[in-house]
C-alpha cells in the first residue's frame, strides 16, 4: 500500500481495477443465477401443506431470487465506481488521461508507463502528482457537497 499524500489516489486507483475485475466476475454470477431461476416450474398454490417439497422449491426460489438481487446492488456499486472513474478522467487533458489509463487498466509498471509514452521518469511522476491533487480537489468538491446538501 502506498503511503504519503498519493496513498488516497492509488487506494482510488486499486477500487477501480477490483469494480472492473468485480463487475465482468458479478455478470457472470448473474447469468448464472438468472438461468437457475428460468429452471424452476411455477409455484402452485392448489393444495397448500400437501408436500414438503414444494416449501423446499420455494426456499430455492427465494434464494436465488435473493443472490440475483445481491448481485444486482454489487454490479450497482462497481458500475458507480467506474463511472466516476470516467467522469474524472474526463475532466483531464494531455498525458493525464493516457497516464490514468494506463495506471488503471493496465498492469504496467511506472517505469514501463514513462516509456511507452516517451516522457522521463520526474516528468511521469509529475503527471502523477497532478492527477492526484485533481483527484483530491474533486473528492473535496464532491464530500462539500454531500455535507452541505
Amino acid at each position: 500500500m502506498k503511503t504519503g499524500l498519493n496513498a488516497p489516489f492509488y487506494k482510488w486507483i486499486d477500487d477501480v481495477k477490483k469494480a472492473y475485475r468485480h463487475k465482468r466476475e458479478l455478470e457472470e454470477k448473474l447469468e448464472y443465477y438468472q438461468s437457475r431461476l428460468t429452471g424452476y416450474q411455477a409455484v402452485v398454490y392448489d393444495s397448500i401443506g400437501s408436500s414438503s417439497s414444494r416449501n423446499n422449491v420455494e426456499d430455492n426460489l427465494l434464494y436465488i431470487i435473493g443472490k440475483i438481487d445481491e448481485t444486482q446492488c454489487k454490479m450497482q456499486e462497481s458500475t458507480n465506481v467506474i463511472n466516476n472513474y470516467k467522469s474524472f478522467k474526463g475532466q483531464l487533458c494531455g498525458n493525464e488521461v493516457e497516464v490514468l489509463e494506463l495506471l488503471i487498466e493496465t498492469d504496467l509498471l511506472k517505469s514501463t508507463i514513462g516509456l511507452r509514452l516517451e516522457i522521463s521518469k520526474s516528468r511521469l511522476f509529475q503527471v502523477i502528482n497532478e492527477l492526484s491533487r485533481k483527484f483530491n480537489l474533486s473528492n473535496y468538491v464532491i464530500l462539500t457537497f454531500k455535507q452541505n446538501k
